[in-house]
């Protein structure tokens, strides 16, 4: 007596997709596609479509988008006023330009999303808006001696103050419910993630801190 055939189980399947292969007819191998911009793939459609179906509904936040956009306003309204006094305290030229540009390409833009944001919802700031303010001048802000920090100091812990806000516009993004929302926050990351590694390079760069050693196999 013939017996029936046993169809593969899910097991087989899941692993036949895994190593590239296909256990049942008719399956394909799928695109896979890296190295595009926002890691997009053929696939990115579906959820690029309801992604942009939450753009422009509203201008008010919800809770969660009001508490990470005000704390994230105000962490960078207190950047501004660190980064002025970097600039004052710093004896090398170098880094105390790259501290300025720093703040021009990070911290003004930055605090300026989250003041958009609020503005736009009709909420009021919960600290007077500085981006202009305070973006002041290296010669204008003149130079502070102090022994309490030195340049070292500041450029590594710059590193880690980098690498805390990257953190927190992360956290910003996923509890954000609306395009624009998250958009804000996802280009608040961005510019933190190029200056963090950034100032990962030049303190090596001025010996304050050793490379990373190379594993190799």
């Amino acid at each position: 007596m013939e017996g029936k055939q046993e169809a593969p189980n899910f097991i087989e399947k899941a692993v036949g997709r895994v190593m590239g292969g296909s256990t049942a007819a008719g399956d394909q191998q799928p695109q896979i596609v890296v190295g595009a911009e926002y890691g997009r793939t053929p696939y990115s459609g579906e959820a690029e479509k309801m992604y942009e179906g939450t753009r422009g509904k509203r201008q008010t936040l919800d809770a969660s988008e009001y508490y990470v956009v005000t704390q994230g306003y105000m962490r960078e309204w207190v950047c501004m006023g660190q980064c002025n006094l970097y600039i004052q305290v710093l004896k090398n030229p170098m880094i105390k330009q790259s501290m300025e540009t720093y703040r021009h390409d990070v911290c003004e833009p930055n605090v300026t999303e989250m003041y958009e944001l609020m503005q736009a919802g009709g909420y009021t700031a919960p600290a007077p808006y500085n981006a202009q303010r305070d973006a002041r001048s290296i010669e204008s802000l003149g130079q502070l001696e102090t022994d309490a920090i030195d340049d070292r100091m500041i450029l590594v812990g710059h590193i880690y103050a980098v690498e805390a806000f990257m953190n927190r516009w992360n956290e910003g993004a996923r509890h954000s419910h609306r395009a624009d929302v998250r958009d804000a926050f996802v280009r608040n990351w961005h510019r933190a993630n190029r200056w963090h590694l950034a100032a990962i390079a030049m303190a090596e760069k001025m010996q304050f801190i050793e490379p990373q050693p190379e594993i190799t196999t």
